[in-house]
Formats: C-alpha cells, structure tokens, sequence
C-alpha cells in the first residue's frame, strides 16, 4: 500500500531521475553537433528522449494521485480481485489503512481497495455516443450502468436513451454514459469471483453467514447476467457479419464474368469453346444465278468443278 509519504517519495525520485536524463541528452546533443550523424550517438540520443518522455509520464500519474482525494460518491475506475479496471463508486473511505470500499457499476459487485488501485473515472468517448450508438447509461433507480441504444441527441447537448429490455427512456449527460463494452469484457472468468471478505468463515456467526450468502447470491447472478450479455453481444455481431459478408458475396457473383475455362452447360459442351454445348448456328443455303435469255432469273445450285 502506498501512503502519501510514500507518492511524495516517488515524485521526489522521478524529479531527480528526470534532471539526470535531461542532463544527459543536453550532452549527447553538443556530441551530435561536433559528430553530426554518428550511428551510435544518434541511437543514445533517441533512447534517452525515450527515457525523458517516460518519466515526465510517470511524474504526471504519480501527481495526479497526489492530488487526487476520492471522496464517497465519487466515481471511479478500481481493480477487482482478478486484477483488471472496472468503472466503480466510491462508497467510504477507511482513514485508518487508506483504503476504499467500492461498489463496481456495471455488475454490481462490492469490495474493497487500496488507494493504488483507484484511477480517475473514464465516461465514453463523444465521438462514439451517436444516434443508433449501443452504450452502458446511467439508471438513477440503483445507480448502476445497464445496455441501452442512444436514440437522439437533444437541442441542449443530453443523450435520450433507451433501455434494453425494459419499458424506461432517459436524458443523460455524457458523463452518466459508459461504452457498451468494458476494457475486460473479452476477459470475463467462467465463474463468479467471491471476494476474499465475503467467504464464510468458521468463526461467523449465524447472522453472518447468512448474510455473506446473500452477498454472494447477488455477485453470482450479476455474473451469469453478464455472460448473457456478452453471449448476447457475440451474436449479434457475429450476425452482422454475416449479413455483410453476404451482402458483399452477392454483389460480386452478381458482377462477375463468366470465364471461358468455366463448366459447360451440357455433356456436350467443352471446355475453353465459348458457346460450347449449343445448337450450331444455322445458315440458309446460299444458291448461284443464272440468267435466261428472257431476263429471268434460274437459281441453281452450285455446282463442284464448274
């Protein structure tokens, strides 16, 4: 667990660290201006721009940790049990061992965590949210994220949603508005994850213990609610490609030529013969003429030899 003294500590080494590296580039920048283009001192001085844009990063987060008090209500992203960022609510504080309790919201869960493992919340991106846009919405009633589609964006800015299988519509901010697919949601476990709190012990009493179970019960259909979703979600995109694909398919069979090499149409036919397997085309017989003395015409026909 880190404590403040213990940020404080980092950010005071990154400063250092990072004065050392601009240091050192500085030098190996008055070294390029005497060797200019030398193989080796061009490669130093990529790796340590490298070097210097990765600490001023590191300071940043470890800043923004420093001054970031996250109080209860407030949202965020916390690390679950199975070590990934899901979006949470802040719902206490423990001064004693600087840790959180928070409630995950887009399944449910509760648990508990240090300060570490607590980042700013990340609503979805502006450019995603459009009319027809499949996302998560806020639902004030418990204060979780469910499916919904994006329907219209009104005159003052909100987002009209509706809710996937329910009868319920709302105007949201984009604030209230999470992308339909979480960062873990292609890493879902097969089974439930029951915190380490909430396993019943020997030494629980009666009270406890049932109300652990009832915990437990809630985490366990929130998963098997999840599952659904993401066996839900796979289809339906699995469908749209399909209806794609064969759009495409019938499209090109609809443009494409018919190549001489291709099967005939009969037994008959052959292969490579455009035409192959087909009547010959017939002809009228085409006949000589001769003229009589009168001025008629005798048509004969032609004679081998003449």
């Amino acid at each position: 667990r880190m404590s403040a003294a213990g940020v404080d500590r980092t950010v005071d080494d990154l400063v250092a660290k990072l004065n050392e590296h601009k240091s050192q580039l500085s030098q190996v920048e008055q070294l390029l201006l005497a060797k200019p283009g030398d193989p080796m001192l061009v490669k130093l001085h990529e790796d340590l721009k490298k070097v210097v844009e990765l600490t001023e990063d590191l300071m940043k987060t470890q800043t923004e940790i420093k001054s970031k008090e996250f109080n209860a209500g407030d949202r965020c992203e916390a690390i679950w049990t199975d070590g990934k960022w899901y979006t949470a609510r802040i719902d206490s504080k423990n001064a004693q061992n600087n840790t959180y309790a928070v409630t995950y919201l887009v399944y449910g869960n509760t648990g508990e965590v240090v300060m570490e493992n607590i980042r700013p919340y990340k609503h979805a991106k502006k450019s995603h949210v459009r009319a027809g846009a499949d996302v998560r919405a806020f639902w004030e009633a418990d204060g979780l994220f469910y499916p919904a589609t994006v329907e219209t964006i009104t005159s003052g800015g909100l987002y009209r949603v509706s809710f996937k299988g329910y009868k319920y519509k709302a105007e949201l901010s984009l604030q209230d508005i999470l992308p339909i697919h979480q960062e873990n949601d292609d890493q879902l476990p097969e089974k439930a994850v029951i915190p380490d709190n909430l396993k019943i012990q020997a030494t629980d009493n009666q009270k406890t213990k049932e109300l652990k179970k009832k915990k437990i019960k809630a985490i366990k259909n929130k998963h098997r609610k999840r599952k659904l979703e993401a066996a839900t979600e796979k289809k339906k995109s699995n469908w749209k490609s399909f209806i794609s694909g064969g759009r495409k398919k019938l499209k090109a069979l609809k443009n494409k030529k018919r190549s001489i090499f291709a099967s005939p149409d009969t037994v008959d036919g052959r292969v490579g013969v455009i035409g192959s397997g087909k009547a010959m085309t017939g002809f009228i017989d085409r006949k000589k003429h001769e003229f009589s003395g009168t001025g008629a015409s005798v048509a004969q026909n032609p004679q081998l030899g003449d």
